[in-house]
């Protein structure tokens, strides 16, 4: 019976050693919380329609000066055409597609922003708008560009080459021409 109250006895001291110890760490580390890096999102990267209606963003965009026409009048990308396509570009990065009447998913506009080797990464965003009559038009349509953003990402992220001090090098094209 001794033994078994000085073995109870050892164990309630050393608790309370080890609860005292671990007190004052829990304290010490208190005054050294590392606070969490947050990253902002660039406001660049949030690609959105911005008009309360496909009419609406066409009619505006064709009016604005910092859009320009696309030659090839596909979205960039494309593999095939499917339906006519009205095609501008905003800038070195954005473009807009518009569907024409013929189109399977007419009325829809699709705007991306497609970031092709301005910083060590490919990033291809997008905002998608259909008015079309039947849903699986809009769903098949969406579903067609997911496929073609995914191609752009795998094609263009081979373009990055590590250098000799590793670092990713870009060796392609850096824009939507």
């Amino acid at each position: 019976m001794k033994i078994v109250a000085y073995l109870l006895a050892i164990f309630v001291g050393l608790a309370s050693i080890n609860a005292e110890a671990l007190t004052t760490a829990a304290s010490k580390k208190k005054g050294k919380i590392k606070s969490k890096k947050i990253t902002k999102v660039d406001p660049s990267y949030v690609i959105e329609i911005g008009y309360p209606t496909i009419t609406m963003a066409i009619n505006s965009v064709k009016e604005r000066k910092d859009t320009v026409l696309k030659a090839n009048a596909k979205p960039f990308g494309w593999q095939e055409q499917t339906g006519p396509w009205y095609v501008l570009k905003e800038g070195k990065h954005i473009e807009w597609a518009f569907t024409e009447g013929g189109h399977y998913a007419h009325p829809s506009v699709v705007k991306r922003m497609i970031d092709v080797g301005s910083k060590d990464h490919v990033n291809v965003d997008m905002a998608f708008r259909c008015g079309a009559e039947n849903r699986t038009d809009c769903d098949k349509l969406l579903s067609e560009f997911k496929e073609v953003n995914k191609l752009i990402h795998k094609v263009y992220q081979k373009r990055f080459i590590t250098s000799a001090d590793g670092k990713a090098v870009w060796n392609g094209i850096d824009s939507l021409e």
